[in-house]
């Protein structure tokens, strides 16, 4: 097997991008379908029963607008075996990230038996989550999976509801991928595939021949290729720039308010500061609602230089000071 190719638009258009992961696993094309048909065999370890295929019930479609807070990220699809399939790339902020699988999971579930079925027609309901960092720090294997369990003998009460975490975060790029797991290797492809730094790594894995790999490839690649999902992904990006932008007019119009409305003396000094702050409240609108969408620390430091205009090491440390 020959070298994966690079164009110039895989460093911005990494798998790590909630978007990218849901147009390359989301399309609901045959290719876009045989690589999330991959991904779900080796994630699930499904050598000996896999999964033959697939179909996406929430397909990308020419109405989609990038931006649009209604916009769920989320990879919809059933199997012909019969299993529900909730299959998303999560990179930002995971503090209740446990309860809205579980919201999640409870939905899928009750979605799953038609009305007037008894319960032993209830299909099967998964949910698989990359996590692009640490999410149980306390448990060293990157893969998790939750089931429900009596507490004290593992007795299983259904198997209507499984919940997997990939923790990217926890992949240890110096292990050869020879040595690694299927799985392991799937996933330091979606983690490092577009990082510039890393393009000989990932051609090493892309050698060893993983099917998940090879077709997941062939789908991120036309997309990194085509125009009109560059696009697509631009405009998501100006989206962001927008929505921020506005948030921070908005603040800065309010402190300047109370400001006018506050003691004249030590009127000019007290506007100059509310400016300030301002910016400051807008920086900080920034960083949350990009860490909402999943952007990681890189994108959004480097989107705070661009947008105000910041050195590095300014940037780097809003980030720090508002990220917490």
């Amino acid at each position: 097997m020959g070298k994966m190719d690079y164009n110039d638009m895989k460093d911005r258009l990494k798998l790590t991008n909630d978007l990218v992961f849901y147009l390359v696993y989301g399309a609901g094309t045959e290719a876009s379908n045989a690589a999330l048909t991959a991904l779900l065999n080796v994630v699930l370890g499904r050598e000996k029963d896999p999964i033959i295929n697939v179909k996406v019930l929430n397909t990308v479609h020419k109405g989609f607008q990038p931006g649009d807070k209604c916009t769920v990220m989320d990879v919809k699809a059933e199997s012909s075996q019969g299993e529900n399939f909730d299959v998303e790339m999560q990179c930002g902020n995971l503090k209740f990230f446990g309860n809205r699988t579980l919201a999640y999971g409870a939905k899928m579930v009750n979605s799953s038996l038609a009305k007037g079925d008894d319960y032993d027609k209830m299909k099967k309901s998964i949910i698989i989550s990359f996590i692009d960092d640490w999410m149980f720090p306390e448990i060293p294997e990157l893969h998790t999976e939750f089931q429900l369990r009596e507490k004290a003998w593992g007795f299983s009460l259904t198997d209507r509801l499984v919940i997997h975490f990939l923790e990217l975060g926890k992949i240890n790029d110096r292990k050869p991928p020879e040595e690694m797991t299927s799985l392991e290797r799937f996933c330091t492809y979606l983690k490092y595939t577009g990082d510039d730094t890393k393009k000989d790594y990932v051609d090493k894995l892309f050698e060893t021949g993983e099917e998940a790999i090879a077709m997941s490839e062939r789908v991120y690649r036309d997309i990194t290729e085509d125009e009109s999902l560059q696009d697509l992904l631009r405009r998501q990006e100006l989206a962001e720039h927008d929505n921020a932008t506005r948030m921070m007019i908005m603040k800065t119009e309010a402190i300047k308010q109370g400001l006018e409305e506050g003691r004249q003396e030590g009127f000019e000094q007290g506007i100059e500061q509310g400016l300030e702050q301002g910016l400051e409240v807008g920086i900080a609108a920034l960083i949350q609602d990009n860490l909402e969408d999943g952007k990681v620390r890189e994108q959004i430091v480097d989107k705070l230089q661009r947008r105000f205009d910041l050195d590095q090491e300014k940037a780097e440390y809003y980030f720090d000071k508002y990220s917490k």
